[in-house]
């Protein structure tokens, strides 16, 4: 169990458990608990649980994968982490206004970096189709476009996730990385077309 990031003036205990409880709130809801945390909370929901945790907020439904009821479900889901807000609805966030957000992506915190090879196969082996939603979902509805998420899986399973009802969702915007050397590697095969070409013509000129 990891020390929050701001832990005050409180201490692990020798059993590796957080001896703090304060500023802690659990709003409504079924079935929820908070223990060894700080300034965390609990908004609404049923079976979800926080335990050494600094700042941690959750809305909805077994958020927590140290539920009990959420594991006899087979759900896998991570840990929860300090300074973070979770929401558990399964239909989705709905917002009227603009979803603002950066996402983390400094070369300081990525170890292993190695370029993504075979990317234009990878994007030739996908399916860009258009679609009509079925019932089998409520988030969305009517005529749209997309990729099919078993394809993608094929090619960067670590952006595809198995949800708690059993179907697959995907990262969409974690394509880009794959698009972009797709164009790479297409530029470099028009280079090569090019120059050939050229060359050709330099030998057809001076045959004239």
């Amino acid at each position: 169990m990891s020390t929050p990031t701001n832990p005050g003036t409180s201490s692990p205990s020798a059993t590796g458990v957080i001896n703090y409880d304060d500023a802690n709130i659990i709003i409504c809801g079924f079935n929820n608990k908070i223990e060894g945390s700080r300034r965390s909370t609990i908004i609404n929901g049923a079976g979800n649980y926080i335990t050494g945790k600094y700042n941690t907020h959750i809305l909805g439904d077994y958020v927590s994968p140290t539920d009990q009821n959420s594991q006899s479900n087979g759900t896998n889901l991570p840990d929860l982490v300090d300074n973070a807000f979770y929401v558990g609805c399964a239909n989705g966030v709905y917002s009227y206004g603009d979803v603002v957000a950066y996402a983390a992506s400094d070369t300081n915190l990525k170890d292993n970096q190695i370029k993504i090879s075979g990317c234009l196969e990878k994007v030739q082996s996908l399916d860009a189709i258009e679609f009509d939603w079925n019932g089998g979902q409520q988030t969305y509805s009517g005529h749209d476009i997309g990729l099919i998420a078993q394809q993608v899986s094929g090619i960067a399973p670590e952006i595809v996730t198995e949800r708690q009802n059993g179907y697959l969702a995907m990262k969409y915007e974690k394509m880009v990385p794959i698009l972009v050397g797709a164009i790479q590697e297409q530029q470099d095969q028009i280079k090569v077309l090019n120059d050939r070409v050229e060359y050709l013509m330099k030998k057809l000129d001076s045959m004239s």
